[in-house]
């Protein structure tokens, strides 16, 4: 398996210093092919920069076209520091599941604006400051938080074979002022598992 390294992020807060070490990650993948369940893990924190990251990845095989449950959980953080008198940072990791490579989307009913793109917001924030201070004044506000998040898709009419299904991930971030915006994905799972749905559902 591959190894990935990213580097260690300082950040200086206002009332102290506030450290981040980002380790190595260890790509968490299957060596094997699950016959139709799977399930992968990752614990290792990833940094998420801009573009597209492949946070996890397995392969399974079906005999049988089948439906299937894609589930994902992940720990999201999001790091934002901004300065007087006027800045602003936004940061946001957005989750999607591919199979096969093409995005599995979250719904495909046309009455509900589908097919999407299968993209979730996993964690989100925006952080402004405006302050009319004179200039022997200083106003800097650090911000940092964490949380646990999930979300299923579902995978209508899957052809039997083998089938590579991968959790991926973006940051957006935007800065205007003096800032700056990260975010981080840390312990993580995805879990897929064979259903059989309706002939005439709809998701």
């Amino acid at each position: 398996m591959k190894k990935q390294f990213v580097t260690t992020l300082v950040f200086a807060a206002a009332a102290g210093l506030t450290m981040l070490l980002v380790v190595p990650l260890q790509n968490a993948t299957a060596n094997h092919l699950a016959a139709d369940k799977i399930g992968v893990a990752g614990s290792a924190i990833q940094e998420v920069g801009p573009g597209e990251k492949v946070l996890l990845t397995s392969t399974l095989r079906n005999s049988t076209p089948t439906d299937l449950m894609i589930q994902v959980t992940s720990e999201c953080a999001l790091w934002t520091n901004i300065t007087s008198p006027s800045s602003e940072a936004v940061a946001s990791v957005t989750v999607w599941v591919t199979l096969d490579g093409v995005p599995v989307p979250v719904t495909s009913d046309p009455a509900q604006g589908g097919p999407d793109d299968g993209k979730v917001v996993f964690c989100n924030r925006d952080f402004k400051i405006l302050a009319l201070l004179s200039p022997q004044e200083l106003i800097q506000l650090f911000l940092s938080s964490k949380s646990a998040n999930a979300f299923n898709w579902v995978a209508m009419n899957v052809g039997n074979g083998i089938h590579t299904i991968e959790v991926r991930a973006s940051l957006d971030q935007r800065v205007t002022g003096i800032g700056f915006a990260q975010a981080a994905v840390g312990k993580r799972t995805l879990i897929v598992e064979p259903a059989k749905l309706a002939n005439d559902a709809s998701i």
